[in-house]
């Protein structure tokens, strides 16, 4: 099979997983609102309200994750961080991302580079099963290259051997699985920015490092 489709296959099976809970909720809510005698109508049309806006959020979220997109011009980082911001205020995370990481004065970052960043955080959240607070630091490093830092803390850290392994390029193209495939499609596209790629982790904390040249 043509890696291409394959690769596509993969994060079509991750997307439609990430995406049942929301849209199953409105369809819930929707068989609810249509049995004769119900009596929780308002509740049921709180549950479709909230989950069709969690599903809208989610998708606006992995288009710019995954999606294609137009890579031309500098990225509006406080874009950006909204809909983070968004993606994760119905969760058990704290998004931490100050708003002078959002200054282009300061750093400015391709279009593309964004839609690392956005990868970063969702590899990472899946590290914390009980959720947590995640980091967003940007800066330049002494020779001039720019230094994107995303730290993800909280407790019991969940040491995803298979998911290291393909965010490092160690897993084999063919061994690649719908839960390991967003690591090693984020590793391609830092590759494909020439962005180098470091880790850390331990029980309290898992962090990811990108320099970009």
């Amino acid at each position: 099979m043509d890696l291409e489709v394959r690769l596509a296959e993969l994060l079509s099976t991750r997307l439609c997983h990430d995406l049942t809970g929301p849209i199953g909720a409105v369809n819930n809510g929707a068989e609810f609102l249509g049995e004769e005698g119900f009596a929780l109508q308002d509740q049921a049309l709180e549950l479709i309200i909230g989950s069709a806006q969690q599903a809208v959020i989610r998708l606006q979220f992995y288009r710019q994750a995954y999606g294609r997109v137009n890579y031309q011009g500098e990225a509006s980082l406080s874009e950006v961080r909204e809909l983070a911001d968004s993606f994760f205020s119905d969760s058990r995370f704290e998004l931490a991302w100050p708003e002078h990481y959002t200054d282009s004065a300061e750093v400015s970052l391709s279009r593309k580079m964004s839609k690392l960043i956005l990868n970063m955080l969702i590899l990472i959240s899946t590290f914390l099963p009980r959720g947590g607070q995640l980091s967003v630091i940007l800066g330049k490093q002494s020779d001039g290259q720019v230094e994107v830092r995303v730290r993800g803390e909280g407790s019991n850290i969940r040491n995803d051997e298979e998911a290291i392994d393909a965010l490092t390029l160690k897993t084999d193209f063919a061994d690649i699985t719908p839960r390991s495939v967003q690591p090693y499609f984020m590793a391609r596209l830092a590759e494909s920015l020439q962005v180098k790629l470091g880790h850390s982790i331990d029980d309290t904390h898992f962090e990811i490092v990108a320099v970009h040249p």
